[in-house]
């Protein structure tokens, strides 16, 4: 079971539930109790993220902060994800896919980077492209957009 918190700081109406439905698929492996922050943010607030963090200050689509070492309150917290919605929007269009589908690849993939994936190395993002495609064809979603 997941405890999943979503926080929209961005102006367009996105349905929580959903995200929240999606997350507890990329969560469920593993079958321990996690909980995530999920934080939708606009253009502005991403780059103002990217650059503290990252020392990129650019918009970027989906950024994942973990949070469970041992000083976290709770030994099931895996950290934050951050998706810019209009990055995601703004994806979709150039992808040919909807945007719902773009959101629930940036979160899977959020998701997958707090879970320990690691996409740095060709090898490394093989195997975390291949666990979003899995993720998102058990919700229904097509896993060629990936």
């Amino acid at each position: 079971m997941a405890l999943i918190a979503v926080t929209n700081l961005q102006k367009r109406r996105i349905d929580a539930k959903w995200l929240k439905r999606v997350a507890g698929v990329a969560l469920e492996p593993g079958g321990k109790e996690r909980e995530i922050g999920i934080v939708l943010v606009d253009s502005e607030r991403m780059k103002e993220l990217n650059g503290k963090y990252r020392g990129r200050p650019a918009v970027t689509d989906v950024l994942a902060f973990p949070l469970g070492d041992d000083l976290a309150p709770t030994k099931n917290l895996l950290g934050e994800v951050v998706v810019c919605v209009e990055k995601a929007d703004e994806q979709a269009r150039e992808r040919t896919h909807s945007m719902k589908e773009e959101l629930a690849l940036l979160l899977v993939h959020g998701i997958l980077h707090l879970l320990d994936y690691g996409d740095e190395k060709i090898e490394e993002r093989k195997v975390m492209q291949e666990k979003e495609r899995e993720i998102l064809e058990s919700l229904g979603m097509r896993g060629n957009i990936v």
